[in-house]
């Protein structure tokens, strides 16, 4: 289920792509009449240590680009911390299944501080089209 609470925090988590994924942005889906951008986001495992942060209202500014693209292989699981700067629509689930494989929330830390375990945010991870 998708809610739009209003309230900028911290996204914890994990990702298991079910296929190979290419990325170079993270989009955020806003609640409306809000922004929508990440201020930071991290993805890692063992293998693969990346991270981008916002560039503030220039051109693409509801995407936060990663410096080089990478991609996401199947089966394998990444930790993900995603800092939301705007008011992101909110899956109120602890896993959730997509169609690209499982995306867990570990914990979100609002701007209050409040910790919960069920809030992932809807993003989308997307290749730039020079990729």
């Amino acid at each position: 289920m998708i809610e739009w609470k209003r309230i900028t925090g911290t996204h914890d988590g994990t990702i298991k792509p079910n296929k190979n994924i290419k990325v170079q942005k993270l989009y955020t889906y806003s609640c409306p009449g809000t922004g929508r951008h990440t201020e930071y986001a991290r993805i890692w495992n063992s293998t693969l240590n990346v991270t981008a942060t916002w560039d503030g209202y220039k051109e693409d500014w509801h995407n936060i680009s990663f410096n080089d693209p990478f991609t996401l292989v199947a089966g394998e699981t990444y930790n993900y911390s995603i800092r939301t700067g705007s008011y992101p629509q909110i899956h109120h689930e602890s896993k959730l299944p997509t169609a690209n494989g499982w995306i867990n929330c570990s914990q979100f830390t609002d701007a209050n501080g409040k910790k919960h375990d069920n809030w992932i945010p809807a993003i989308k991870l997307e290749g730039d089209k020079k990729y």
